[in-house]
């Protein structure tokens, strides 16, 4: 998941150690993505929406 597409109170976690980051603001407007660039990685692996 990249930043820009996370809305406010989604949670992402690691799948090997369990981490988990909450959104508490979201990308409004261009500039606050701009250095945003790939995917969200833990543990060598892209971090994934908790369901």
């Amino acid at each position: 998941m990249n930043c820009t597409n996370l809305k406010q109170g989604q949670i992402l976690v690691c799948g090997k150690c369990g981490l988990e980051l909450e959104v508490v603001n979201q990308c409004g407007d261009g500039h606050c993505s701009m250095g945003c660039k790939g995917d969200i990685d833990c543990c060598g692996e892209p971090m994934k929406l908790k369901e």
